[in-house]
């Protein structure tokens, strides 16, 4: 079935003649609703509409289980009746179910911590202007209908927690709401989150979606440095100073996960800075590499360099090199030099910061070219 064709399905008669009778509305009107690009299923197959139904009965928490409603369109514990306009209400339905299929969904042993009214605005924003306004009824009865994770922990008031993460929640909220700081980074970027963008774009032009979206399994990656400093937070030092401002920084999206000690110098000149958070920095990286049995020493960034031919001194011809780097403390450089000229072939590297020169030596046994840095506070040998 796609939403050209001429004779739709028997599953999508059933649930355009189900959706019909729900909610008041003409057979003809429901079918077209079903057969919207809009509503065809971006994330995953087209939701049920008679699965939507089932769900305000059969639901554990908002099903009414043949009382009365439950769940109404301000939320749960709300008299507020639903309203349906016959042309876009299940298309709306419909598109808040794929929003939520986009973020990763809590696992069975964690607790909700999205609020619905959070959610809701997040999903006006996200869908704007295929669907600008979103009902704190509608966002819960969306998740209770995809099988998310829902609780109920005050038992009071019309909304209630939605098990997606929380942090990727975050993420887009911070992406597409008014006066929101975008992220610095796409480290909490939900899987389906561009595919869902493309998608809308697509469904609005009237197209069919030919690219299933399929949820990989995260793939975990290697980040020793990363865990050894989130597990310094709390100490009462400048490295446990450190490490929860950075780990407060990978929650918030302001920067990536530093998986090297050399990804945290890198990440520490990206955001603003103080003077004793740089010596926070060099601490906890020689701390660091004392403690770890084979630590990789650190190479910096590579700001300028050139070569060029040199016509020799009367032995032949060769080539001269010189490249610069940023210094740890980002203050001076690291100069390269390599002279290829027969009869004067010289290689040499050093360190033209005073604060870097006291603070860092290069590892040893490594050639010129290979150079590295360690803090002298760590004491090690590459």
């Amino acid at each position: 079935m796609t939403p050209n064709d001429s004779t739709p399905t028997r599953a999508l008669q059933q649930d355009a003649r189900a959706w019909s009778t729900f909610t008041g509305t003409k057979y003809t009107a429901a079918l077209r609703q079903m057969r919207a690009p809009l509503a065809q299923g971006l994330l995953g197959p087209r939701v049920s509409a008679r699965r939507l139904i089932a769900a305000l009965s059969d639901h554990e928490l908002v099903g009414s289980d043949g009382g009365g409603p439950v769940l109404g369109e301000n939320g749960v514990r709300s008299d507020s009746p639903w309203r349906f306009d016959g042309k876009t209400d299940y298309i709306q339905l419909a598109l808040i179910v794929d929003m939520l299929r986009m973020f990763t969904p809590v696992s069975g042993t964690s607790t909700p911590e999205v609020g619905s009214y959070s959610l809701k605005h997040t999903a006006e924003w996200f869908l704007s202007p295929h669907c600008s306004y979103v009902s704190n009824g509608r966002l819960i009865w969306a998740a209770a209908a995809l099988g998310l994770p829902i609780t109920d922990p005050d038992r009071d008031g019309p909304n209630l927690l939605i098990g997606v993460s929380e942090r990727e929640h975050d993420y887009v909220r911070r992406m597409v709401g008014t006066g929101q700081t975008q992220p610095q980074t796409d480290y909490y970027r939900p899987a389906g989150y561009e595919h869902l963008r493309a998608g809308l774009a697509q469904a609005a032009a009237g197209e069919l979606i030919t690219e299933n979206w399929v949820r990989q399994e995260p793939v975990i990656e290697s980040a020793p440095f990363h865990d050894w400093l989130v597990q310094q937070v709390g100490r009462n030092d400048v490295v446990g100073d450190l490490a929860g401002d950075y780990s407060a920084g990978v929650r918030d999206s302001d920067h990536r996960v530093a998986r090297t000690a050399g990804e945290l110098l890198v990440i520490f000149h990206e955001v603003s800075h103080s003077p004793e958070a740089y010596d926070a920095v060099v601490t906890s990286i020689a701390e660091w590499m004392r403690t770890e049995p084979s630590p990789a020493p650190i190479r910096t960034e590579r700001i300028s360099g050139d070569a060029h031919d040199h016509g020799g001194w009367g032995a032949g011809s060769g080539t001269v090199e010189r490249y610069e780097f940023i210094c740890p403390c980002g203050d001076g450089t690291i100069v390269e030099e390599h002279d290829n000229i027969p009869g004067f072939r010289e290689h040499d590297v050093r360190i033209l910061c005073d604060q870097c020169g006291v603070e860092w030596r290069f590892a040893e046994g490594r050639s010129v070219r290979d150079w590295a840095l360690v803090p002298v506070a760590a004491r090690l040998a590459a």
